[in-house]
């Protein structure tokens, strides 16, 4: 068994490369905001208003949401009718979720993938919006009702303390374009005191198929759980896609952290079949935050508890 014991790095990533980014040793870390949070700046950095929608990256997320919209994919169903939704199959999807690393970067020595401890917040989540100054008034105002929504959802279903709270956040959600995300190496250090060297260059090499990253920093003592979370969303993105981004990162920075194929229907899942969250995601992410698991439990700990956890959902 080897377990990968540093950030828990996530990236959604197009259909031109299904590999992602998981749980990896060291310190891969994540993002912050050109702005302050409560801005209301909205020229660029030339002082220029831009537009977004005009843009070559803009317009190659667009055809590329086209395309996945063409092919069936990205469905904002949350229910299947003939989906298998019964204890062992949650409790099967939930050990590949949520005790597993990425295969890119959770194989171990042996060449098979890693198991990982439980992790998940113990205390509450106070989560930040935060936007790059060139997304406009009415998009920041639209993406926060959007999110503040889904935190509710976040809440209903982790029956966890999850809140936008701009007080001292613990959760960082950084809305930012190309440009914007290329200089976050110097306001991270800001956001976030003692960030790596390391971690800034990955985020400065972020490519433009990785639609949107996730990190979740655990304390040192594991038994405490997650300690912060940063997430980027590109501005670019279109509605759909800009959506799907917000809804997969936010609840994987919750603690589900694997994505696997076998798991339907879901969003942690690299095929992009489906851009929001589903019902079976809701009852996985129930199972995470049950009161007799918590955060440091090895996958041997957590198999007694599995079936009664799993049923608890029924």
């Amino acid at each position: 068994m080897s377990w990968h014991l540093g950030l828990v790095v996530l990236e959604r990533i197009s259909m031109q490369k299904l590999t992602k980014c998981a749980i990896l040793a060291g310190a891969l870390t994540c993002a912050a905001s050109a702005v302050p949070a409560g801005s209301t700046v909205t020229k660029g950095s030339q002082g220029t208003a831009v537009k977004l929608s005009e843009t070559p990256l803009a317009q190659y997320y667009r055809k590329m949401q086209t395309s996945f919209l063409a092919q069936g994919l990205m469905k904002t169903t949350t229910r299947m009718p003939n989906a298998p939704m019964d204890p062992a199959t949650l409790s099967r999807d939930f050990v590949e979720i949520a005790l597993h690393n990425e295969y890119s970067g959770g194989l171990s020595s042996s060449g098979h993938r890693s198991t990982k401890p439980l992790l998940r917040w113990e205390e509450p989540v106070r989560l930040q919006v935060m936007f790059g100054a060139s997304v406009d008034k009415a998009r920041r105002a639209k993406d926060l009702r959007s999110i503040s929504s889904y935190v509710n959802t976040l809440a209903r279903a982790t029956r966890h303390p999850i809140t936008v709270n701009p007080h001292k956040p613990n959760f960082h959600v950084l809305v930012v374009t190309e440009a914007e995300r290329k200089s976050l190496s110097k306001t991270l250090p800001k956001l976030i005191p003692g960030i790596s060297k390391s971690t800034l260059s990955n985020i400065a090499r972020m490519r433009r198929n990785h639609l949107c990253m996730v990190v979740a920093e655990p304390y040192g003592d594991r038994s405490r759980g997650f300690r912060k979370a940063v997430a980027i969303i590109r501005a670019e993105h279109p509605d759909q896609m800009r959506a799907s981004c917000i809804q997969e990162e936010l609840a994987q920075g919750m603690g589900l952290s694997n994505d696997c194929q076998e798991v339907w229907p879901s969003i942690f899942n690299d095929d992009q079949e489906f851009a929001l969250l589903t019902r079976r995601d809701e009852k996985l992410l129930g199972m995470l935050y049950d009161p007799r698991l918590k955060s440091g439990m090895t996958p041997a700990e957590v198999s007694p508890y599995l079936h009664a956890v799993a049923s608890s959902q029924y």
